[in-house]
């Protein structure tokens, strides 16, 4: 999200399902929208390419190599003078379609099982209105955009538009910085711009550290016309240290908008959601390949890129998806692609019988850095694979008003995006078989819940392993709303789910639970946890929450989650003031 007055980050779907409605039109419905205000030989991408310029792909973009950035520890530390606030318009849904489906997959009890308490909960950055905040923002802006990942040595947070380092018992090593500050002592876009939506991932392969957030608010000037993207790479496992720094251009014609990225051994992966200029509906998604072992050397770097909007499906688009993120150091086959992934209903891409239209798709992509015309996405922009899942409802909430989670004391529901997979598509490699996992919000008979995936063996034969949606029964006086997810495994194939959970008694919170992996599948059999409730709601009209969580795996031991995500302080004042946690807990089993 960028703290400006009209933010263009993150998007709505335009045809949800629930009790929202929209379009069939391709160009508007199955898409996104936001406030109006608001091929065999590779094609070389000039710094000056448009959207109408380029060709499906690959397209091979040169990257800005910028050198290396002081070490964070010695950066000056900059005073934070707040406000105004700047919150995002919130994206309107067209009239149209919708669902009735049944979700035969919802789990209506709670597990018992021995998942542990809270190990380490410790307060992350906030935005500075109210009572005294340790680690500022310097974005005034809603929503936080929470993410955050463990290293070998510490825990990297990023919000709109800073990072904090920590020790992984909640020690301030680096206090909340601007992320434009690694690049002070550049000249270029990534210098002038702190636009946001930040991603943090921990490279366990190298054991370093990628840093980025989008550039979303070219100004037309020399020098400052292209939309892009900004990443810093830790010369070491230190985030303390300092960074190799690049700026990607991608032209002045689309802004890529939410971009979210996965490690893998041959790249750098981006996902983002094309908005063409001056347009309030999405065109579809981009997907992009960062040359990774450039980067991590500190060279020249390129991106190979696929316009995957001039593929789209007939009557909708290809758009929400994510790409994969390599948890733990078992690396898959060697030359194996990466996966990008999302989950489709009949309100965003029509069905063509008998398929029913509840679907995950999944892309390969393989890049070939020798020989970039030789890099695939898909079936030349189409699935690699189609797999029906069980029926569900989209849970879309706008401007506070739709499906949205209940709050205690807010004027508004919350926001619940659930028009998109929600961060991250998580990977690993067990030996005889291999997991993906991901989830998404949906709607639980009257309240929300978390659809959550297991995916065994994409590479040759993908199947569905196990799926839920974990909305189990509260007490009648006391029902809660379940969002905002975020899934990933252990060592052991333990799965955990980390979300927000807030209802008409119950100011919003942070949660977790789980299953083992020997359990039954389809459950989370784990004891439902809290990892800290807030002391208040959101008061912001709009209702904006997230837009994304992050629950990730301690690579020390590969058995310690960390989650991050943002909860609500009691404040006297008219806006809620945003605060965020990050907390670790663990299987027993896992050792």
């Amino acid at each position: 999200m960028v703290s400006l007055p009209i933010v263009l980050a993150g998007a709505v779907i335009a045809l949800a399902g629930g009790s929202s409605s929209g379009p069939s039109a391709q160009a508007a419905g199955a898409g996104f929208v936001r406030a109006a205000n608001s091929g065999s030989t590779a094609t070389a991408v000039s710094s000056t390419r448009t959207h109408a310029a380029a060709t499906f792909g690959p397209n091979v973009i040169n990257g800005i190599y910028q050198g290396e950035s002081p070490a964070v520890s010695g950066l000056p530390i900059l005073p934070v003078i707040p406000g105004p606030l700047h919150t995002r318009d919130n994206e309107s849904l067209h009239a149209g379609g919708s669902s009735n489906a049944h979700d035969p997959v919802v789990q209506h009890r709670k597990g018992s099982g021995p998942i542990s308490a809270p190990i380490q909960s410790f307060d992350g950055i906030c935005l500075p209105f109210g009572p005294p905040c340790a680690q500022p923002s310097s974005c005034s802006c809603l929503p936080p955009d929470t993410d955050g990942e463990a290293g070998a040595n510490q825990y990297v947070q990023m919000v709109n538009t800073d990072f904090a380092v920590y020790s992984k018992s909640g020690a301030v090593l680096r206090t909340a910085t601007p992320i434009n500050q690694l690049w002070a002592n550049t000249n270029g876009e990534c210098k002038t711009h702190n636009d946001g939506d930040p991603v943090v991932v921990y490279d366990q392969l190298a054991r370093r550290w990628v840093l980025s957030q989008f550039i979303a608010t070219p100004t037309g000037e020399p020098g400052d016309d292209q939309y892009g993207e900004c990443i810093a790479v830790s010369t070491s496992s230190d985030a303390t240290g300092s960074y190799y720094l690049y700026e990607f251009d991608f032209g002045t014609d689309v802004f890529f908008d939410y971009p979210k990225l996965g490690v893998w051994p041959d790249g750098y992966y981006m996902m983002a959601n094309e908005f063409p200029t001056n347009s309030v509906t999405s065109a579809g998604t981009g997907v992009f390949a960062f040359e990774r072992s450039k980067m991590l050397a500190g060279q020249p770097a390129r991106v190979v890129f696929f316009d995957e909007s001039q593929h789209n499906p007939t009557g909708g688009q290809y758009i929400g998806m994510l790409p994969g993120d390599l948890e733990g150091t078992a690396q898959p086959a060697t030359g194996s692609p990466n996966w990008f992934a999302e989950v489709d209903d009949p309100t965003g891409i029509p069905p063509n019988p008998p398929d029913a239209g509840f679907d995950l798709r999944m892309w390969k992509f393989h890049v070939d850095w020798t020989n970039p015309g030789s890099s695939t996405f898909g079936n030349n922009g189409q699935p690699s694979f189609t797999l029906p899942v069980a029926p569900f409802v989209r849970a879309q909430c706008v401007y506070g008003y739709g499906d949205c989670a209940l709050q205690k004391g807010g004027p508004q529901g919350l926001d619940v995006l659930g028009d998109r997979l929600m961060f991250r598509l998580a990977y690993r490699n067990y030996g005889d078989h291999e997991s993906l996992v991901l989830n998404h919000t949906v709607k639980a008979d009257a309240l929300d819940g978390i659809r959550w995936y297991e995916v065994r063996n994409p590479v040759d034969n993908p199947t569905i392993y196990q799926q839920g949606t974990y909305a189990p029964d509260d007490s009648v006086t006391d029902p809660l709303y379940r969002w905002m997810g975020s899934a990933a495994m252990d060592k052991n194939g333990d799965l955990a789910l980390g979300y927000s959970a807030s209802g008409v008694n119950d100011y919003p919170s942070l949660r977790y639970t789980g299953r083992a992996a020997a359990d039954a599948p389809g459950q989370m059999t784990q004891a439902e946890q809290t990892l800290f409730t807030g002391t208040g709601p959101q008061t912001e009209v709009e209702g904006r929450w997230g837009d994304y969580s992050d629950l990730t795996v301690d690579p020390t031991d590969d058995c310690t989650f960390y989650f991050t995500s943002e909860y609500l302080a009691s404040d006297a004042v008219v806006i809620g003031t945003w605060r965020t946690r990050i907390g670790s807990f663990r299987f027993p089993g896992c050792k």
